[in-house]
């Protein structure tokens, strides 16, 4: 039976915090960055963990390239049920996506139709095939901006982890195509829905062999989705790309096709967004039932594995120690249980909720001295860290003296 990390557990101990000012629930912060490589202001959305500002924990950074906000909530509802690690979401506001996304300025265009001079697409097309720009095709300048002055900014103001994973969809989805191929270093994941790989008679078709030939690809993966009822040269096209990187990336990458059956070009980014975390992060939801049977030692073979996958040092925290204790301590498992309890303190001393959980142990077998004991170290933690579970702590404490008297 696989859980999810502390929900169901303890709720005495869930706590929501909102501003003290405004019950208004505020997903992203609107910041202004004045880029010097663009040359103009562009408006960007930064979205973090509900507890970001009680805890100091570092995030993976997801990188919406097309502007689409609605990719919060969908991660945010994944890591909620622990298919993803919360992350820092940074939206790129998109002000020209044509100049933007688009790799480059083409002479001619298929898809829809047979391949026909730029100039000549017919008006009702150009909202599907070539939106207008007066400058058009400059994506390699916008993943230039992003590199040299997003990404610092975001790694300067923000506690980020060497993790960067981006997204887009159609015209965005196009960009992360060309992100991946040409610009691969800047990040290590890569979600593209819907990829319109069609544009300039296929640019990125005809040059992927090439710049897949030698590339480091370890640590890299891509995931591009595609729609059933999408254009059937579209559908053709994604498909190619996948053949190409079958035949000529190197082992190391990891990546997938979604072939979505029943989905549009509109519908498929819903389900693409969800399908393309679940795969970059498979298995990261550890199976409750194994680490409890393996202790500590699987505990931590299973984030020395996750360690090798994603290139950086990932560890079981705090509530990971104290879920799987939990859960061994209402099976009846005792000795089992401490063992992670007392873990969990060696590994984390300045942690009121390690002490709290082993506090809560010690009540649980009734021996009511080293449960007061145990919460007056984590009511001194609590104190000194200012945490906001405080009052609860103190609650707690008095509620256990009172008992005992």
């Amino acid at each position: 039976m696989k859980i999810i990390k502390l929900l169901g557990i303890l709720l005495f101990f869930a706590q929501i915090t909102f501003s003290q000012s405004s019950n208004d629930l505020v997903i992203a912060k609107n910041i202004k960055i004045n880029s010097t490589v663009l040359g103009e202001e562009r408006a960007i959305y930064i979205s973090v963990p509900l507890d970001y500002s009680n805890s100091k924990v570092s995030y993976p950074v997801l990188y919406v390239l097309d502007g689409w906000t609605g990719v919060i909530g969908l991660a945010n509802n994944l890591s909620e049920y622990g298919l993803c690690p919360e992350m820092i979401i940074v939206v790129i506001e998109q002000v020209n996506p044509g100049r933007d996304l688009f790799p480059s300025q083409p002479k001619y265009m298929r898809g829809f139709h047979p391949a026909k001079p730029w100039y000549n697409i017919k008006e009702e097309n150009e909202l599907v095939l070539a939106p207008k720009c007066e400058i058009c095709g400059q994506a390699d300048k916008y993943l230039s901006f992003i590199e040299s002055e997003l990404i610092p900014f975001v790694d300067k103001n923000y506690r980020t982890l060497p993790y960067r994973i981006c997204s887009g969809h159609s015209m965005g989805a196009l960009c992360v195509t060309h992100a991946f191929l040409s610009h691969t270093n800047l990040f290590n994941s890569y979600i593209a829905l819907s990829p319109p790989l069609y544009w300039d008679d296929g640019l990125l078709l005809r040059t992927a062999e090439e710049k897949l030939l030698g590339k480091n690809l370890k640590y890299k993966q891509i995931y591009f989705s595609i729609g059933e009822k999408e254009d059937p040269s579209t559908i053709a096209d994604a498909h190619s790309f996948a053949n190409i990187l079958k035949v000529k990336a190197s082992v190391d990458l990891n990546w997938k096709l979604d072939y979505q059956q029943n989905e549009d070009h509109g519908s498929g980014a819903i389900n693409g967004i969800i399908n393309g975390l679940r795969f970059i992060y498979d298995g990261w939801r550890y199976d409750s039932d194994i680490m409890k049977a393996g202790g500590i030692t699987t505990i931590d073979n299973f984030y020395k594995n996750l360690t090798e996958k994603y290139g950086y040092q990932i560890s079981p925290d705090v509530d990971t120690f104290n879920s799987i204790g939990w859960s061994d301590l209402m099976d009846g498992k005792q000795d089992e249980a401490f063992k992670i309890f007392e873990e969990n303190t060696l590994r984390f001393p300045n942690s009121s909720s390690a002490y709290r959980y082993l506090a809560e142990g010690y009540l649980k077998v009734d021996n009511i001295a080293m449960a007061v004991k145990t919460y007056e170290k984590a009511l001194v933690l609590a104190t000194n860290a200012n945490d906001d579970n405080l009052e609860f702590i103190k609650k707690r404490l008095a509620s256990i003296k009172s008992n005992k008297k």
